[in-house]
């Protein structure tokens, strides 16, 4: 059975997918092991699982921008991705800014807005970029990514509704748990999607 350049490229997309999907059960299967050592303290605040959170987020930071020092073509897109990646650090070490007086999360908007700002005045180079990254897989896992975050994480394990469907007050470490579980699987998800960005959006 031959195959062609373009089977090649579906079936290497094809493994990687399923790598992806394996890096994201052995990161379940890791909370496991962790709540068996930490209990109620894993997805407390500043806990294991939240250092993780920021572990993904802070390498997603890393490497949208290393590629978009390396690939100039896609540089307006890719830095623009890896400032938002750098924004979400911001918030969820929200309760380490809570202690500054003088200092809050939202000043990583500042990083967003910038790169924006930037993408506009040379817009017609990132209108390419965005499209070739609109039409990857990488934007594919990023969609699925926000999915998890938002309507996942934060509204199903929204208080009220965790506390209508259980019928209890006191449901703080039961919100924390699928909160702070799901947003981890989300930030691996954005990491990953940052690594299918090597080979979706190529320097050549």
């Amino acid at each position: 059975m031959k195959f062609t350049q373009n089977d090649r490229v579906i079936v290497l997309r094809v493994f990687r997918q399923a790598f992806y999907f394996v890096l994201m059960m052995a990161c379940i299967f890791l909370m496991y092991g962790l709540v068996a050592i930490f209990h109620e303290k894993t997805f407390a605040e500043h806990g294991v699982v939240e250092n993780i959170q920021l572990a993904f987020l802070s390498a997603a930071t890393l490497s949208f921008f290393i590629q978009a020092c390396l690939k100039k073509k896609y540089k307006y897109t890719l830095l623009l991705l890896s400032s938002a990646a750098l924004m979400a650090c911001f918030r969820e070490s929200d309760k380490f800014f809570d202690h500054l007086l003088y200092l809050r999360w939202e000043i990583g908007f500042v990083f967003p807005l910038a790169a924006f700002y930037w993408c506009l005045r040379h817009w017609k180079k990132t209108k390419k970029s965005l499209l070739r990254f609109f039409s990857s897989p990488a934007f594919n896992m990023m969609v699925c990514a926000m999915i998890i975050i938002i309507p996942v994480a934060q509204c199903i394990g929204h208080g009220s509704f965790v506390r209508n469907v259980l019928g209890v007050q006191n449901i703080s470490s039961i919100k924390e748990m699928f909160e702070e579980a799901s947003e981890a699987i989300g930030y691996l998800l954005i990491f990953l999607s940052s690594v299918e960005c090597i080979w979706s959006m190529p320097k050549k």
